[in-house]
């Protein structure tokens, strides 16, 4: 009987297996379909199919929310190269991109007219829903014995990747864990996630340690020592380090971590690390070297700079200096030992040029290309110092020139030479602005109670200088986004605020959407019986009316049992009244529910014989199989009208004859079976009939 029907708004979330369900339907007709396409095109080309086109699909194929968009990406071979490909809304190209959920079907074709189709399914928003179980506190502030654990009521299915926030992954329990908050997030087979946080207290007070750490003085030394103050808990207390020592206080330290578990007389305990941190390295660089100039004098110099260690330091040079900068130096190697006030020392090795008198060159301005792929970029450089005359050289061949224009987006090195065979060169660096860009995109906003559809377009602009101006096809302007509500062609120029430009256009569909589309079910006996009445273990065939605008659904039958196929066979096991709920959803997340009650009656033994099979591998009465119900064994056997047998099967659960014998499929006509059966009441009974094999 029909009870009632309801629709419901916005509905944020899909069931997974309602689109694998989709999924396997879509890939079974496709896979029917692309046979037939392919045996009509090897008719036609014979010997010059190379093979099949196949297609491997990934992407982004599940949302975890409406405010996500899917991808699809398409791995092509077989057949012959190159492919066009055209989806089911005229687009051409390979991938797909900012997709809704729903059912994407794409025509491939090949160099050679071979042709091939796809249908992907996006998948909708699923809820992931995790529950904590339950937590255990930690038996003193200190200790971390503490356990939690989470489990995953609602998902879609195994695996989980779990990650706690004290670093423990991929586990529903959690163990060994101290006083505190934590949070572990719950991520599905498509990367959705959701969080549970959690404390954990203690049943007791904590021990609370204050240390004392000394660090090491120098760099390679194991003069590093750690003492504790120990509060607290209840004494007395026991030390384990993990260097091995079990005093409270330890020393002789090299730099690094220790660690220590104290313990007190009631069994609380605390671990903490300890870092021995080693001397901070003393470095010694050149602040600065004066290299020896052009004229050939010994004016080079150096001057230290100290980082690290204590001050005050001493300074040993290979030359007998005993200062930070030396100067009045040779071209050459020199050498220098730093000790300071710890004792700790470092060495270092620099280097005086040959130089000579310096010649130099001054950027005094560049100017950078001002739109992508323009060619109006300018340098100008300045010569400082040396002899006259000069000589100028650029990279790209101009000479004697200090100012530059009309210049590309590159490098350009500039070197000057003067008379007294002194050389200095600078680079400087053009870049052009990335690229400007504008691409429109744009999707629907429905309203499911209502019906109403708000079209909704946006532009997303990179590269170029902002501000940018922006002037609609619809005489918007300086906006982002705007609103349409029909089919029409929507366009979109930018000008950014060095005076580029670009534009785009596309097509925008504006579907009608009624929410008036069929949705309703039926059942009945799957055997033809007397009985109108519906019995424990009676097979029912639902069969559904769902409009074509439902792209998946499930049924619910009231028993704990779900399903997604169009019309399910479903048997109760159990007497009583149940709700039959038929879930519809459409591509743009709304939901319809039709609701019928089937009323379940108990009752004794059945044993149902067809009377014809039809073995041709269409899915229906493909087997001679019984229909049995009450019953504590079963046997059936098969002979042809010379008595030969045929087949035998015994069991509760059989599987049917299939119309074979050794192998070889039997001609149709008329066979007899036997079968032979138990009651629950022990009762042995014996029936024959025939049976009509049709092909």
């Amino acid at each position: 009987m029909k009870a009632f029907g309801i629709k419901y708004g916005k509905f944020f979330f899909f069931l997974l297996l309602l689109g694998v369900g989709s999924l396997l339907a879509v890939s079974h007709a496709q896979t029917k379909e692309n046979s037939l396409q392919n045996a009509k095109v090897a008719a036609t080309t014979g010997n010059q199919m190379v093979g099949k086109i196949e297609v491997n699909v990934s992407g982004k194929l599940a949302l975890c929310s409406h405010a996500e968009k899917g991808h699809i990406i398409l791995d092509v071979f077989g057949g012959t190269a190159p492919y066009t490909f055209r989806w089911n809304n005229n687009s051409t190209e390979q991938n797909r991109y900012n997709l809704f959920a729903g059912t994407y079907t794409v025509f491939i074709t090949d160099a050679k007219g071979l042709q091939h189709t796809e249908q992907i399914v996006v998948q909708p928003p699923f809820p992931l829903i995790v529950d904590l179980v339950e937590t255990k506190n930690a038996s003193c502030g200190s200790s971390n014995n503490g356990s939690a654990k989470i489990n995953v009521r609602v998902g879609r299915g195994e695996p989980y990747r779990v990650e706690w926030s004290h670093g423990l992954k991929d586990k529903m329990e959690a163990t060994n864990l101290p006083a505190g908050d934590y949070t572990a997030t719950v991520y599905d087979i498509f990367n959705c996630s959701t969080t549970v946080a959690f404390s954990i207290g203690s049943n007791g007070p904590a021990i609370t340690v204050t240390e004392n750490v000394q660090d090491v003085s120098c760099t390679d030394d194991q003069n590093g020592a750690i003492s504790l103050q120990v509060s607290g808990g209840q004494a007395p207390f026991t030390y384990k380090w993990s260097n091995g020592k079990t005093t409270r206080d330890i020393s002789g330290l090299s730099a690094g971590n220790y660690q220590v578990l104290i313990e007190d007389a009631a069994g609380c305990s605390l671990s903490k690390t300890f870092e021995i941190k080693a001397a901070t390295a003393m470095e010694v660089e050149a602040v600065k070297i004066t290299d020896i100039t052009c004229a050939g004098v010994d004016n080079g110099a150096i001057e230290l700079g100290i980082t690290g260690g204590q001050a005050p330091f001493n300074y040993e040079w290979s030359n007998g200096a005993k200062t930070a900068k030396i100067a009045n130096l040779k071209a050459g190697s020199y050498t220098v030992k730093v000790t300071d006030a710890a004792g700790c020392s470092v060495n270092g090795v620099f280097e005086v040029k040959a130089g000579e008198e310096a010649v130099g060159l001054k950027l005094v301005g560049v100017e950078q290309i001002t739109c992508h792929g323009s060619e109006d970029g300018a340098i100008e450089v300045e010569i400082v110092g040396g002899i006259a005359p000069f000589t100028v050289l650029w990279s790209d061949g101009v000479k004697d020139s200090l100012k530059r224009t009309g210049l590309k987006a590159g490098a350009y090195t500039v070197k000057v030479s003067d008379a007294g065979g002194c050389n200095s060169e600078q680079v400087v660096n053009i870049t052009a602005p990335q690229a400007l860009t504008a691409r429109l995109d744009n999707t629907l906003d429905v309203n499911c109670t209502t019906g109403e559809v708000i079209g909704v377009a946006w532009v997303n602009i990179t590269g170029g200088q902002s501000p940018y101006t922006i002037k609609w096809s619809s005489g918007a302007e300086n906006t982002r986004e705007i609103n349409f509500n029909s089919s029409t062609e929507i366009s979109i120029e930018i000008t950014d605020a060095n005076g580029c430009t670009t534009s785009d256009k596309m097509r925008v569909s504006f579907p009608e959407v009624t929410g008036n589309a069929r949705l309703d079910f039926e059942y009945r006996k799957l055997e033809i019986t007397s009985e109108p009445e519906v019995f424990v273990n009676d097979p029912l065939q639902f069969e559904s009316y769902i409009a074509p605008e439902y792209i998946t659904w499930e049924w619910d039958f009231g028993d704990g049992r779900v399903c997604q196929d169009k019309d399910p066979v479903h048997t109760y096991r159990k007497a009583g009244e149940y709700e039959v709920k038929l879930t519809a959803y459409d591509i743009y997340g709304c939901s319809s529910v039709e609701i019928n009650t089937v009323q379940v009656l108990a009752n004794g033994e059945i044993v149902v014989m067809p009377n014809a099979f039809s073995p041709n591998g269409d899915g229906l009465n493909d087997t001679l199989k019984p229909v049995t119900k009450g019953l504590t064994a079963f046997q059936m056997d098969i002979f042809n009208h010379w008595g030969e047998h045929l087949y035998s099967e015994n069991g509760l659960e059989v599987n049917g004859w299939d119309g074979t014998f050794k192998g070889r499929l039997l001609p149709p006509g008329n066979y007899v079976y036997k079968i032979t059966y138990k009651t629950s009441d022990g009762q042995s009974i014996n029936k024959t009939g025939g049976v009509t094999l049709i092909r």
